[in-house]
């Protein structure tokens, strides 16, 4: 129930804890009229207003912040804006750097979205993940819906669903597009016709996406994780039924030969790539690669290979870490306390290949990453859809970027990899158990994505005794690597032999001088 405001400072009347008169909280003023009684009357004998229920529970909250809460957000339930906002500002009085309920409820007093934007921010930097400012910010920002329900279908296992692709054909011809590695650019393979994409690189313009906006939407249930059995599509030139894995993004039509790459599909379980990274090296430069890495007794085992060029999807992740410990914390010498910047965290999007195998490729060079373009995926090449999202990714990349804050503050000649793969199966990210990493605060600051397709050639050898081992060839680098067995890939005959990641060395405080000041006695005579 809404009461009259107050007619001498015109904030809101509430009832007077005296008697049946309406009393101004901030003025004084006392309305003892007919009128004012029965509305005192009508207010007690409504329903009693719902009270502020803050997001995190703190029951060490002081009874003055708790009533101001309840004051405020009874006003805001009554439309009286005015009032919780005076109520507000005199709470703040002196706790404007601890006090992230009162900021929130502070944004809901105006409809200016730059003065409510600063509001949240406030709450959320006294306090992170404050529930209720994070959704506003996320609703004020766009990037999730204003509605309490979201639409999109409940997750789970679906067996089949429709998809939409495009074809790659040539606006020149009709002809089929596709990218040439020797003249590194598209080209249509009928009448010769190149766009002009690919000149500009990424680091040119900002590809990457929050990572908090992705983060913000699951939470909240408006993005979902999908467990995808297939995918179902029509070919748009012969109306084929095609039937695709669900790790397929593209595929080739057996009637008409045409090219399909997949854009979406009905339920919105993939998202398309930012960038892409062209291949370098074609099938012949890429057997000769492995040729090179094969050991001499092994090269005259072999019958015949079989190579794919494929496309693997991953989460390439920079952000900004902070190494920060309480006041009065005894920092052990040599460890340098700060932000610390985090380049090229990338994540795989795929459970296979292995990790490890993935490890020893890299790294690749992404100054030459463009922006993604379905053409790309023309011809030969193949491409794989990710079933690790980025909010599954974004576990490891967190991980792997306190693991690298942490090593560049304890070691000031440690130069960080500018692009490296962070690995789920390493316990090397975990600190050491010291006293000092036990109180120490290792932050993320804040963290981006993207989503990119990197070249890799996968091979199949045969060799004379009807086995077969998997091989693989970074297809920019040609960097090579054989495994063992697809029984066991991980287990790795010929390749670089990168270093493994090392663990965080114990930090020990340095040891005081030994040498002692007292001259040792003269002998006596």
């Amino acid at each position: 129930m809404q009461l009259p405001t107050c007619p001498k400072c015109d904030a809101r009347m509430s009832p007077s804890p005296d008697g049946d008169e309406l009393w101004c909280q901030f003025c004084g003023a006392i309305r003892r009229d007919e009128t004012a009684r029965q509305l005192v009357q009508q207010y007690h004998a409504a329903a009693p207003p719902t009270k502020y229920d803050p997001p995190k529970r703190d029951w060490e909250m002081p009874g003055e912040e708790r009533r101001a809460l309840d004051m405020a957000w009874e006003c805001i339930q009554e439309g009286d804006r005015q009032t919780a906002r005076i109520v507000l500002e005199e709470a703040l009085f002196g706790k404007r750097h601890t006090f992230a309920d009162a900021w929130y409820l502070l944004s809901l007093t105006t409809d200016d979205p730059d003065q409510k934007l600063r509001y949240l921010e406030t709450a959320l930097t006294i306090q992170p993940y404050h529930d209720y400012a994070w959704r506003d910010k996320g609703v004020l920002e766009g990037v999730i819906p204003n509605a309490d329900h979201p639409t999109t279908p409940e997750p789970g296992a679906v067996d089949t669903v429709d998809v939409i692709s495009e074809t790659q054909d040539c606006p020149v011809c009709t002809g089929l597009m596709a990218f040439d590695v020797a003249l590194g650019a598209l080209i249509c393979g009928s009448c010769g016709y190149r766009p002009d994409v690919g000149v500009v690189t990424l680091r040119s313009y900002d590809r990457y996406d929050k990572l908090e906006n992705a983060l913000l939407q699951r939470r909240y249930g408006f993005s979902k994780e999908w467990r995808v059995g297939s995918r179902l599509l029509v070919c748009q030139n012969c109306h084929a039924q095609l039937t695709l894995t669900h790790t397929a993004l593209k595929t080739q039509c057996p009637f008409c030969d045409s090219a399909h790459v997949l854009v979406q599909d009905t339920v919105g379980s993939f998202e398309e790539p930012d960038a892409i990274l062209p291949f370098k090296l074609d099938r012949q430069q890429a057997a000769k690669a492995l040729h090179k890495r094969l050991p001499l007794d092994l090269r005259g085992q072999i019958e015949r290979g079989e190579m794919w060029g494929v496309y693997l999807p991953f989460w390439s992740f920079r952000g900004l870490v902070s190494v920060m410990v309480p006041p009065g914390t005894l920092v052990p010498p040599g460890i340098r306390l700060g932000a610390f910047s985090i380049e090229e965290a990338v994540v795989g999007g795929i459970e296979k290949p292995d990790q490890a195998v993935l490890y020893e490729l890299m790294p690749y060079d992404l100054d030459a990453l463009v922006p993604y373009d379905p053409r790309y995926l023309g011809g030969q090449w193949a491409a794989q859809v990710y079933s690790i999202d980025v909010v599954q990714a974004s576990i490891t990349a967190r991980a792997y970027a306190k693991y690298i804050a942490r090593q560049t503050a304890v070691n000031p000649r440690y130069t960080p990899p500018p692009m490296d793969l962070a690995r789920t199966d390493s316990n090397a990210y975990n600190p050491p158990d010291t006293p000092f990493w036990r109180v120490a605060d290792v932050v993320i600051e804040g963290m981006n994505y993207r989503l990119q397709l990197l070249p890799v050639w996968m091979i199949t050898l045969v060799m004379r005794n009807g086995s077969r081992c998997p091989a693989i060839v970074n297809g920019q680098t040609g960097e090579a690597l054989l495994s063992a067995s697809f029984v066991s890939p991980e287990t790795i005959i010929a390749g670089p032999g990168r270093a493994p990641v090392e663990p965080l060395p114990l930090v020990v405080s340095a040891a005081p001088p030994t040498s002692s000041v007292i001259r040792p006695l003269a002998p006596l005579d």
